[in-house]
């Protein structure tokens, strides 16, 4: 997984749009961290997310600790809440753990598929 900083934190400009930022107000709380969730129990929720080229998966809030496996290789472009915007490049396989997260420390995003291939993550949430 390679991961390029296109935008500084606070840096609101260009990539940004209006639509963007209207998007992120608006979805702060969002806890839904795929398209479809395929299971839950009382320690975890399993996320699926397959995106077609140009399709974006909504912002978004990391609350609780979590992992993602990119199922596909490809790109993607996540704005954050914090005007960081960052690009990534994943092979199939390539695991990203987030293992501390909390409401204190939480970040909101989003994820636009920018390849040219279908992107597909499973991402495995765990309850605290």
């Amino acid at each position: 997984m390679v991961i390029k900083e296109i935008n500084k934190v606070h840096n609101w400009f260009y990539p940004w749009t209006e639509d963007l930022k209207a998007s992120l107000r608006e979805a702060r709380n969002n806890r839904s961290l795929g398209e479809l969730l395929v299971y839950e129990d009382s320690s975890i929720r399993v996320w699926s997310t397959h995106l077609e080229p140009q399709q974006s998966l909504p912002f978004h809030k990391h609350a609780l600790p979590y992992v993602y496996i990119a199922q596909s290789n490809g790109s993607s472009r996540s704005f954050y809440g914090d005007g960081k915007v960052l690009e990534t490049n994943y092979k199939q396989g390539d695991v990203k753990c987030f293992p501390d997260l909390t409401e204190e420390n939480s970040f909101v995003h989003n994820l636009e598929n920018t390849g040219k291939t279908l992107l597909i993550f499973t991402t495995i949430e765990f309850k605290q």
